[in-house]
């Protein structure tokens, strides 16, 4: 072996073809979190199958059920099936034994098939087996291969050097397997000492959705933001990360995750200052044609913004002021034109992306024999203004708090509001191509970037309010519309309808997904329906984090905790709690920048009960529910009663 003859190896050899920086993972470093393993809750043992016929594979006939605790066998033609009860990045960890050369083969897997294997249904394999198709590559990899030696006695063993994104776990053994302990160890960068956030309320459901955004970003923040742990991808998305950085930071300390990954977009920019749609670079979203696609490129703003507005971290932009810059003075200079960055978007943008509204880019509205429709270019080119306002925005903010010339941003920010108002709104605030009107997305961006105003406003809010009744109170939002969704609508005085989207059950909705089994947010509203089974097999992850951004509304309405621009870093708060009964109850514990902030209410009859502590050497200003004069206090905890 090499390190038993060192001296043998030679002169080491000095590399020159190498001109790049060699620089530690700092910030993203892997951990494997123990405190918070899974252990088993069902596991069952099947063989054989019954009720099969043509398209259906029919279902698993359970040979034995172990009990918790209770040693498992699994025999040659048996398959031992184990639900860990969350989905997760994770390696399944063993203790067991079986005679030497034996092989274990562990498929990891997000969700079992049902519905008698029905094909139509989109399964795989018989009802109560793991259904795998989603990973995309099912039969050669993402599988665990375990070559048992010469030990007669029990073994522990993980995988080192992976991770798989499942729940369950399908297991056979080519000769007979004694497993005394198998539990699930969740990997990511998030490691226990840096998760600074808790909320819980007294409604179970909406618990449920605060659970699944924390498990979907333990997942996905794991050495870079990736949108999915588990199929053939993995990859550094730029709109998924975007929107949910700010959410991210209210449970878990990021800024040095975000150092890091900030460094993979600066390394993936284009020399015409143009950022991808995934970095750091990787099999694709990052090629000269993945450039500037809107709501991904801005990633390379809105991240650094928000990573600075709740840790009062300065040096993420002085790190990243050039590249901002550059990337500002590209979009600001093409007005962010679909046409005139073609050469960088190839043409495609995926915009609102799995939206249920019309010209949606996946679902293929946009597009029409000849490639997008006139009404989507219009459509991709007011979003992209959108985005240009809203990143001129945070460089005007960044610039002011660094000492740069935030003036410059200021004039950037005024002529995106007059290039929109002029091109595509009427002044009654009606949108010129009419298609427009009947979605939320346009509308929503209309009242964020401040287009409307009087009448006009009032008659924007008064036709979403419509549009919302129309779709029986669900959202039709895609992973841009969602990201602003719910605050846009509260700011707008439609927190009404923000909180029936929070507790809606139909399809689409967050719990929509929770009443059909999730315990992570899915890529797709719909990626698995009971009535009809899968979501397209070709791109439908179970752990996919960017819907979880309803969070960061969650912290800042719900229990009230808000960082001020003007004052990063929480040493000042707004807190402008918004209450609702259906909740029953909330408390929130964040230790942030400027210290530990704590909101808690509760009713008792129709009375709101509410304590809340602001650290010392911070303030906060607090405007009651239903009241639109503030008060501002000092350090100390208090109790409110309305």
């Amino acid at each position: 072996m090499g390190f038993d003859c060192i001296d043998k190896l030679g002169t080491p050899e000095v590399n020159t073809e190498f001109k790049g920086e060699i620089l530690p993972n700092n910030g993203a470093e892997i951990y494997l979190r123990k405190d918070i393993a899974l252990a088993p809750v069902k596991a069952y043992v099947w063989e054989e199958v019954e009720g099969a016929k043509e398209g259906e594979f029919g279902k698993v006939v359970i040979k034995n059920e172990f009990s918790a605790g209770e040693p498992m066998t699994v025999k040659p033609g048996e398959t031992l099936v184990v639900d860990f009860g969350q989905n997760a990045s994770a390696v399944p960890s063993f203790e067991f034994k079986a005679a030497e050369g034996t092989v274990l083969t562990c498929l990891p897997a997000e969700l079992l098939n049902d519905g008698n294997g029905a094909e139509s249904r989109g399964m795989d394999g018989p009802e109560g087996s793991c259904h795998r198709t989603n990973l995309r590559i099912p039969a050669t990899g993402l599988i665990l291969n375990y070559t048992f030696g010469p030990a007669t006695a029990f073994v522990s063993y993980y995988p080192h050097c992976t991770f798989f994104g499942y729940r369950f776990a399908s297991i056979t053994a080519t000769a007979e397997v004694t497993i005394k302990s198998i539990e699930s160890i969740p990997v990511t960068s998030i490691a226990q000492d840096i998760e600074i956030g808790k909320i819980t309320t007294g409604n179970d459901l909406v618990n449920k959705i605060i659970s699944n955004t924390l498990w979907g970003q333990r997942s996905n923040y794991l050495s870079v933001p990736t949108d999915c742990p588990q199929r053939n991808e993995r990859l550094g998305w730029t709109a998924d990360t975007q929107v949910f950085t700010e959410t991210g930071t209210f449970f878990a300390n990021t800024s040095r995750f975000f150092h890091k990954w900030t460094r993979d977009m600066r390394d993936t920019q284009s020399p015409l200052g143009g950022f991808p749609g995934v970095a750091p670079y990787a099999q694709y979203g990052a090629e000269p044609g993945d450039m500037m696609r809107l709501g991904w490129a801005d990633a390379g703003i809105i991240v650094p913004w928000n990573v600075w507005k709740q840790f009062n971290d300065k040096d993420i932009i002085d790190e990243n002021w050039e590249s901002m810059d550059k990337f500002m003075n590209h979009i600001n200079e093409t007005k962010y034109a679909h046409n005139a960055l073609k050469a960088e978007n190839s043409n495609y943008q995926w915009a609102d992306w799995l939206s249920y509204e019309p010209l949606e880019s996946c679902g293929g509205g946009a597009f029409g024999p000849n490639g997008p429709l006139p009404e989507t270019i219009v459509y991709w080119n007011y979003l992209s203004a959108c985005y240009w306002y809203i990143d001129a925005s945070m460089m005007r903010d960044m610039a002011a708090a660094t000492g740069r010339d935030a003036a410059k941003y200021q004039a950037m920010v005024d002529n995106a509001n007059a290039y929109m108002k002029s091109n595509f709104l009427n002044a009654d605030g009606t949108f010129k191509t009419a298609i427009l009107n009947t979605m939320q997305t346009p509308a929503l961006f209309a009242l964020k970037c401040n287009l409307v105003e009087g009448a006009a406003k009032e008659a924007m809010i008064a036709r979403l309010r419509e549009n919302f009744q129309q779709h029986e109170n669900c959202l039709q939002t895609g992973f841009l519309g969602t990201s602003i969704l719910m605050t846009t609508l509260t700011e707008n005085g439609m927190v009404d309808i923000a909180y029936e989207l929070l507790l809606q059950r139909k399809n689409p909705s967050w719990i929509y997904s929770i009443d059909n089994g999730a315990t992570t947010i899915w890529e797709r509203w719909n990626s698995y329906m009971i009535e009809y089974g899968m979501g397209p097999k070709g791109m439908n992850s179970f752990n996919h984090y960017a819907y979880g951004a309803v969070c960061a509304w969650i912290w800042k309405t719900c229990a009230g905790i808000e960082s001020d621009v003007a004052v990063p870093g929480f040493k000042h708060i707004i807190m402008n709690p918004v209450p609702d009964k259906r909740l029953g109850s909330l408390d929130a514990e964040y230790a942030s920048a400027a210290g530990v902030i704590k909101s808690s209410w509760k009713y008792e009859g129709d009375k709101w009960i509410w304590n809340f502590t602001v650290p010392e050497g911070a303030t906060a200003t607090v405007t009651l529910p239903g009241e639109t004069e503030s008060k501002d206090y000092n350090a100390g905890s208090y109790t409110v009663e309305k």
